[in-house]
């Protein structure tokens, strides 16, 4: 009689309500058992949702229906379930200050939203099939007598097996150009008349960039060089560039009338009458930009600017435009009068990863990515053509990233949340457009971009020895990394070495600037000092 009763109980759908959401409750992500990482991803967000998630649960196991029937459970656990996938997909605690950035920006962040769910993989989705067995738990499966319980453990167990095979990195798609030139690591000096145009390429990795075929530059020269960001997201790398602060412990641009005093523009055209410019083919107005780039660039022309002068109105996506209007923009330059600083900022290789010769969404996202690098560099020959016919000045060209991306390296998928290089580690090259010389320094950062620059510009006569040029033999890179708006990860590269360490396992790993011999740091007092070191470290 009481077996009876317990299998009674077990078959009520207010038990399985109830099992659910101790499933939910138990992982914090799906197959992977931590005490840790469960404790890490469990923060004071998460906890409120789950209240709010198991109110109408209790409600209706205490027979108070009419205040919350099914559907408003349903209703109540979708944002959960959500947040759940955002942590899950993104390895990363979603916390108050993040919720409140998202609301903030709901408006831009919106248009990911179908971009996010093609981050998911199947295992992700499978807390939202269990909602659906709980509005009837055995549907017609009851007929053929199939425990929907044991179903939904068979159906779990093989998403979970899928989703660890895609785990695995993704292969190489480039093979490296046959294009012979000559590359120097080093530089002694930027004549003050010179063009200096820096492309920043959005969310491109080192590696992305090696082979692929350029016209003028062999870019598997990148091959040997180690090129770091201290924090890889949009907005705060920009900054970086621009003022050598990298500003870890803040999710948005904090800037001042002396930073911007200071800045890289400003100072470029009071010391050496340089004309600046900045075309970005994003929106500047978003997270503070534009409370920053016009102030310290004599000209701003952003996507909402190059939308209303060039009417091409299927060469939007969510965050961007057809980077090929940056072509059209440069022939309204004047390349013959004042020197000029651009800074080029492109979007085609942010996600969704928008290409012109093929818009298909349904295309696997490494090799929309590819095809809009691909463009990209296209478009930079067609630039360095127009730059060689119609410029007597010599152009220094110098093509970065803003930071690079991630596409299942590690379970990491976009960026902002992890440390290793396939988000941190970006291109960097000088090419003199005239002279057809490469230059490709063996170490460096964005956060010395500023100091290597002005550093170049001074005659050799007058100048002293810098260890933050990057370019000098003399370089040391002293670096702190952080992940952006999250404590998911902090980092840390000095002697030719390189630590992560990872906020949610406490685990400290130390490895090669390539990341190769990886190892966990087991002494406690190394550990301890080293992480202290990431927390305490401050970059000028």
């Amino acid at each position: 009689m009481k077996l009876n009763n317990l299998k009674h109980i077990l078959n009520t759908p207010k038990f399985q309500w109830i099992l659910f959401y101790l499933i939910l409750y138990s992982f914090h992500y799906p197959g992977e058992i931590l005490w840790s990482g469960w404790m890490y991803y469990h923060g004071f967000f998460l906890q409120i949702l789950f209240l709010f998630g198991v109110l109408p649960i209790v409600l209706n196991v205490l027979q108070l229906n009419s205040i919350f029937n099914q559907f408003s459970r349903i209703l109540f656990l979708v944002p959960l379930l959500i947040v759940l996938n955002y942590q899950w997909v993104y390895q990363t605690q979603l916390n108050f200050h993040l919720f409140g950035y998202a609301v903030q920006n709901l408006g831009f962040l919106w248009k990911e939203f179908f971009p996010f769910l093609h981050e998911c993989s199947m295992v992700h989705y499978f807390p939202f099939l269990i909602l659906i067995f709980l509005f009837d738990p055995f549907l017609v499966f009851m007929r053929y007598r199939v425990n929907p319980t044991f179903l939904l453990l068979v159906v779990y167990l093989l998403l979970l097996f899928h989703s660890k095979l895609n785990e695995q990195t993704l292969p190489a798609i480039h093979q490296k150009q046959n294009l012979k030139q000559k590359v120097n690591q080093f530089i002694n000096h930027i004549p003050g008349d010179s063009h200096i145009i820096m492309i920043v390429l959005e969310g491109v990795s080192r590696k992305h960039l090696i082979g692929v075929n350029s016209k003028f530059i062999n870019f598997s020269y990148l091959d040997n060089s180690h090129f770091l960001i201290p924090m890889p997201h949009t907005s705060k790398s920009l900054f970086t560039w621009m003022t050598g602060e990298s500003q870890l412990n803040s999710s948005r641009i904090e800037s001042t009338k002396q930073i911007e005093g200071e800045s890289l523009p400003i100072l470029l055209k009071q010391k050496y009458s340089y004309d600046t410019k900045m075309i970005y083919t994003q929106s500047i107005y978003f997270e503070g930009m534009n409370l920053f780039f016009p102030n310290v660039f004599q000209d701003v022309q952003d996507k909402t600017i190059l939308e209303k002068k060039f009417s091409t109105p299927n060469g939007y996506f969510s965050w961007g435009m057809d980077d090929r209007v940056v072509l059209s923009e440069f022939k309204h330059l004047d390349l013959g009068s004042h020197p000029l600083f651009v800074m080029v900022g492109l979007s085609q290789t942010h996600s969704p990863y928008f290409t012109h010769s093929n818009r298909d969404i349904s295309l696997p996202k490494v090799l929309r990515h590819t095809k809009a690098l691909e463009e990209n560099i296209n478009l930079i020959d067609e630039l360095i053509s127009y730059i060689k016919t119609n410029s007597k000045k010599e152009t220094f060209l110098i093509i970065t990233a803003d930071h690079g991306e991630s596409f299942g390296e590690g379970g990491a998928h976009a960026h902002n949340y992890s440390l290793y290089n396939q988000e941190i580690d970006v291109p960097f090259l000088m090419y003199k457009i005239l002279s057809n010389e490469l230059y490709i320094p063996k170490l460096g950062s964005s956060i010395h971009y500023k100091k290597t620059l002005l550093d170049l510009l001074q005659l050799e006569t007058n100048r002293k020895e810098n260890s933050q040029n990057f370019f000098s033999s003399k370089y040391q890179l002293d670096l702190v990394l952080k992940t952006w708006n999250s404590e998911i990860q902090r980092g840390l590269v000095f002697d030719q070495k390189k630590y992560i360490f990872h906020n949610d396992k406490d685990i400290l790993y130390e490895m090669d600037l390539d990341e190769k011999n990886q190892k966990k740091v087991l002494d406690p007092k190394s550990k301890d000092k080293l992480i202290k070191k990431m927390y305490e470290f401050m970059q000028n």
